[in-house]
């Protein structure tokens, strides 16, 4: 290894105790939440730890696990769904309308990034993606290009990577553990290797474990002119964990790391909140309430004895046990147990309930469950507004971080491999733009129609009591302020101005009417004269008296 790979190791390893200092502080928080929540997500170990993990040894009710189940459910139906469209390609044209053609393109490229995401492995990548998000608050990816999906998709589990922010409040700094053997290090990197590990490999050690470290970071220093995978604009290194030794240095062209977080906070690379943890409390709690429910349950089923003669007196106060004392009366309770497990049951349910509101439970069932119950957008905002607006900047946080990102890392692979159709020259280096039509952001923006509805309904009122309120309103407006909302399918409503040529049409049509029906007086009293005259001719011809 060179002079120039030990400075970047180096620099690598700085950067990475930075990150494992800040991540620690979080750690203990993270593994309270897997192991009373969800036993088998999150690896907060490495190397020589695996063999003291545990998994479901903890969880005695799976509420708290069931209710993250649906929201990671709820979220992918209701923002990502698989099944039906979620974004739509729009065109910046400063205003001006889009022409057949760049309506055309859109449709065509629209259509064509979704059948290379449902190709990929993205949609199970964001399905777990969303489970993190409940659980932890904080979720790391990679997208990166595949010869045969065009992407894939790389779902890092929490504990197995570090993350810091960089510009914009986006994460540009990633460094991820991958535990392999000494066999995949070397088919992967081959020479590369380390001295150590090459020495392992040839004596015949291919199944030892060990670790690489994978480092994503912005390039501060390269050719801009040079289109060299190691002058890209993001590096990709990887080096041997504890060797310390650099394996490859290559890069991306574009920040490939998806990393969004339930709320950020200035300054913290990982969520300050989730639904997790709102909710760790009530499960601890609840595992606890379930075990003093089941003492109670035995106690009463299986109450602890006394009686008989002996001269050790230990007292057995467990269901089932005995004490043995002088007592000649032979075996009984030492105290009758009639536990209230009724009330006991109502305070479980109602630690139950909290913990599924804390998920949003009601909400994605509803959301989940939209296909087969037809529900709406606006009948999701109506019965769930408040929840919708306590979601608002969560999803405007998984705009930023998560699917624009997606969306522009996909737009950028398949233009590389030639899949997209060829742009009309009105649109070329014009900026593209995606607007979101999912479930959950139709239902948020179906929320403020009410002030629109509202207003138009005090105006209807008030024109009863005054004529010429209405006049206030323009309906134009109101009904493509309401159509924002709403999200109608695209094209349903007229551009301004074929509405202005229809009501000019309209006009004239009515113009001509009335011309018509002005016309038809005088028409008939023509015809009156004409007649008249002609009877008074008929009575000059026959002689008659004048």
């Amino acid at each position: 290894m060179n002079d120039r790979s030990r400075q970047i190791v180096k620099q690598l390893l700085a950067r990475r105790s930075r990150m494992d200092t800040e991540f620690n502080q979080w750690k203990p928080h993270f593994k309270e939440l897997r192991t009373f929540m969800q036993p088998s997500r999150g690896r907060f170990y490495l190397g020589q730890d695996k063999g003291n993990s545990t998994v479901n040894k903890t969880l005695i009710d799976s509420t708290a696990r069931m209710a993250l189940r649906t929201f990671s459910s709820g979220l992918m139906a209701g923002i990502t769904s698989p099944s039906r469209p979620w974004f739509r390609i729009k065109m910046d044209l400063n205003g001006d309308q889009e022409s057949e053609a760049v309506k055309e393109w859109a449709h065509t490229a629209q259509s064509r990034m979704y059948e290379v995401l449902r190709q990929s492995n993205v949609y199970g990548m964001l399905h777990h993606c969303y489970n993190q998000l409940g659980l932890y608050g904080t979720w790391a990816g990679i997208v990166t290009n595949h010869f045969d999906d065009v992407i894939m998709g790389h779902a890092l589990p929490m504990g197995t990577y570090r993350i810091s922010e960089g510009r914009d409040e986006r994460v540009e700094y990633l460094h991820r553990d991958i535990e392999t053997t000494v066999a995949g290090v070397y088919r992967q990197f081959g020479e590369a290797a380390s001295p150590e590990l090459k020495r392992a490999y040839n004596a015949g050690r291919h199944h030892d474990e060990c670790t690489i470290v994978h480092c994503i970071e912005p390039r501060r220093e390269r050719n801009p002119n040079s289109s060299a995978s190691n002058n890209m604009a993001f590096a990709s290194m990887y080096y041997e964990y504890g060797k310390n030794h650099l394996l490859s240095e290559s890069g991306f062209e574009m920040n490939n790391i998806l990393a969004p977080r339930w709320v950020r906070e200035q300054g913290e690379a990982y969520s300050v909140e989730s639904p997790g943890m709102i909710a760790l409390g009530d499960s601890i709690q609840l595992q606890s309430q379930h075990r003093d429910k089941a003492i109670a349950t035995q106690k009463m089923y299986d109450p602890p004895l006394q009686g008989g003669l002996s001269a050790a007196n230990t007292l057995r106060n467990v269901p089932g046990g005995v004490t043995v004392t002088n007592d000649q009366n032979g075996l009984r309770p030492i105290y009758d147990v009639q536990p209230n497990i009724e009330h006991l049951r109502l305070d479980i349910q109602e630690t139950q309930e909290r913990i599924r509101e804390a998920f949003f439970v009601d909400l994605f069932l509803m959301t989940s469950l939209s296909d087969r119950r037809q529900i709406t957008a606006r009948e999701i905002a109506e019965r769930h507004e408040e929840k919708l607006l306590i979601l608002g900047p969560v999803l405007e946080a998984l705009d930023h971080d998560l699917l624009q990102p997606l969306i522009e890392i996909t737009f950028h692979y398949m233009q590389k491999a030639r899949i997209l159709p060829e742009p009309p020259e009105e649109i070329i280096d014009q900026p593209v733009n995606v607007e979101y039509i999912s479930a959950l952001a139709q239902a948020q923006k179906a929320v403020g129609v009410a002030p629109i509805e509202r207003t138009i309904g005090f105006a209807a009122t008030l024109e009863q009591m005054k004529p010429g309120t209405m006049d206030n309103i323009d309906a134009d407006q109101a009904l493509r302020d309401f159509a924002d909302f709403v999200g109608p399918p695209p094209g349903i409503l007229n551009s301004q101005d074929e509405v202005k040529k229809t009501r000019e049409v309209r006009a004239e049509a009515q113009q001509a009417a009335q011309a018509v029906e002005a016309a038809q007086p005088l028409a008939q009293t023509a015809k009156l004269i004409s007649e008249a005259n002609q009877r008074g001719a008929e009575g000059i011809q026959q002689g008659s008296p004048l």
